[in-house]
C-alpha cells in the first residue's frame, strides 16, 4: 500500500505541476479537507474536491502564474504519505523561497485529508498578505 500511494501522490504532483487539475479533483475523495496555513487572504480549510481545486487555482492567480511547488522527498507509512517541498512565487513585488511539508492521508486510492505545514509560517503569511 506504501508503495502504492507514494506512486499516486508523484502523479498528482506532477499533475498539478502541468496544470491537470482534473486528475488531482479525481485524486480528492468526495469529502476530502484540505488545511492550509491560513495566511492572507486563504482560508484555513477547503472541503470536497472542488474546496481544494478552488485554493490550488488561486495559488496561481494571486502569484499572476509564479507559483512553483517542487517536491523533495516522498515518504509513505500505511495510508499517510509526506510530501517535502520547495516552493517559490512571486507577488505584489515580493518574492518566495520557502520549504513546506504535506502530510495526505490517502484510504482506497483517494486523498481523504491534507495537512500543510509551513518551515517559515511568518514568511509565508508576509507574501500571502
Amino acid at each position: 500500500m506504501r508503495t502504492d500511494n507514494v506512486a499516486l501522490m508523484e502523479r498528482g504532483f506532477e499533475a498539478f505541476t502541468t496544470g491537470d487539475l482534473d486528475t488531482v479533483r479525481g485524486m480528492s475523495a468526495a469529502d476530502c479537507v484540505w488545511h492550509t496555513a491560513g495566511a492572507g487572504w486563504m482560508a484555513p480549510e477547503y472541503k470536497g474536491p472542488d474546496g481544494v481545486i478552488e485554493y490550488l487555482t488561486a495559488l496561481f492567480e494571486e502569484s499572476e502564474g509564479t507559483f512553483k511547488d517542487e517536491p523533495e522527498a516522498f515518504f509513505g507509512e500505511e495510508d499517510r504519505v509526506v510530501v517535502l517541498e520547495h516552493v517559490t512565487a512571486d507577488r505584489a513585488g515580493k518574492h518566495l523561497d520557502t520549504h513546506v511539508m504535506h502530510v495526505f492521508e490517502i484510504h482506497d486510492g483517494k486523498v481523504t485529508e491534507t495537512t500543510e505545514f509551513a518551515a517559515e509560517p511568518l514568511k509565508l503569511q508576509e507574501f500571502w498578505s
